[in-house]
């Protein structure tokens, strides 16, 4: 018979005990599928941010940097003037500088004609209702002015446009004209000549000025330029003339000096600094001290409207119907441009005063005043021109 011991030993070799299901088996293998996962993980997320290096040498950071209207155009610049005037020679300098920062193939100038820029707001408002809109307009703010006055030409409206870059450059009233109405000028019935392009043109505020004064403006027209104006001031033609304070401002100033002309204000509300401009008073506070009650008076606020407008040298302007992210990545590429020596070397030159982004809107509402503001122009305009047409031509019947 086999030993029963012997027997024993062989069936426990034969036969398998099941494992013991123990804590210490549970956490050593929990622990081996997170390691497992982990290197998986790892490596997806290596191959994501390859790829993402890859797309980024092809594909720019903002795919709709270059997305300026929800329309396919986009890639035109309207310029309200020709290229040799303000608002051309700005355009020409931006518009490259604007491209690279927006990250967008270069703009395609558009010039037009007229020297106060409604041709070109007529063909840039015109032209939105295309699939192929102009991208922004470069505008004076004679064109803010003319719409002002209710003239005919006009067909678009300047308040629904959105400003992101201003070239501001006040002007500055010179004559040989006594701002204290005396007693014989009153019963004398003076007249004050004024030298401008047109009754209606960028020599309004200074119009304007002289009525609030009561010192009963006259405008001669046909004077364009500061040098025609200077010389009709000389010859007696005109008591007062509108100067530009731009960098050719103090040598102007100083041969008029010589022949007894001063410079009487400045045609804007903002401090000014600078040897030309030195004690040099704006016109609210010489009204302020010559005629109090005119200070509060409505053709005050319309001058306000008046000066500010004929300040703007050129601006950049976008549609009403870009989208807000666009406006956002304009006024960032606007600040920036602002900021580069070119533009600001360019400035400084001109003697403009720049606004950027954000702040050109809260500038640009002063060219947006209340519709009674509007009308009371355009009353003071029907009221003034006949008679201005009549002591122009004292001849005519």
């Amino acid at each position: 018979m086999p030993d029963p011991d012997e027997t024993r030993r062989l069936s426990r070799h034969r036969t398998a005990r099941p494992r013991a299901f123990t804590r210490r088996v549970f956490v050593a293998g929990s622990a081996a599928g997170i390691v497992a996962a982990g290197v998986a993980r790892s490596q997806d997320t290596a191959a994501a941010d390859a790829t993402d290096v890859l797309a980024a040498d092809t594909v720019p950071a903002d795919p709709s940097a270059g997305a300026l209207l929800p329309g396919a155009g986009g890639g035109r610049l309207v310029v309200a003037g020709t290229a040799d005037t303000p608002s051309g020679k700005w355009a020409t300098l931006l518009a490259p500088l604007l491209a690279r920062t927006l990250i967008r193939p270069a703009f395609s100038l558009e010039t037009t004609t007229g020297w106060d820029g409604v041709t070109g707001a007529n063909l840039f408002d015109a032209q939105q209702q295309g699939t192929n809109a102009p991208a922004a307009l470069m505008a004076p703010g004679t064109t803010m002015l003319t719409s002002m006055t209710g003239d005919m030409r006009v067909h678009y409206d300047y308040q629904r446009w959105m400003p992101v870059f201003i070239a501001c450059q006040p002007t500055v009233t010179v004559g040989r004209v006594a701002l204290h109405r005396s007693l014989g000028s009153i019963l004398g019935n003076q007249q004050t000549k004024v030298a401008v392009l047109g009754p209606a043109g960028p020599e309004l505020p200074t119009l304007l000025a002289f009525d609030l004064l009561g010192l009963r403006p006259l405008p001669i027209s046909g004077y364009g330029t500061p040098e025609a104006a200077m010389a009709a001031l000389r010859a007696g033609n005109v008591n007062a003339i509108q100067l530009p304070l731009d960098a050719a401002f103090a040598g102007r100033i100083a041969g008029l000096r010589n022949d007894g002309f001063v410079p009487l204000f400045v045609n804007t509300t903002t401090p000014l600094r600078g040897e030309a401009v030195q004690d040099l008073p704006d016109f609210m506070s010489v009204l302020r001290q010559e005629r109090p009650k005119a200070a509060l008076a409505p053709l005050a606020a319309t001058w306000h409207a008046v000066a500010a407008a004929a300040s703007v040298k050129t601006a950049l302007l976008l549609p009403l119907l870009t989208t807000p992210a666009s406006v956002a990545r304009w006024r960032h590429a606007a600040e920036t441009c602002a900021a580069s020596p070119t533009v600001r070397q360019e400035a400084a030159d001109n003697r403009d005063m720049l606004i950027s982004g954000a702040e050109c809107m809260s500038f640009y509402m002063a060219l947006m005043p209340d519709v009674n503001v509007i009308l009371g122009l355009r009353r003071w305009l029907a009221l003034n021109l006949p008679r201005w047409r009549d002591g122009a031509n004292p001849g005519k019947p």
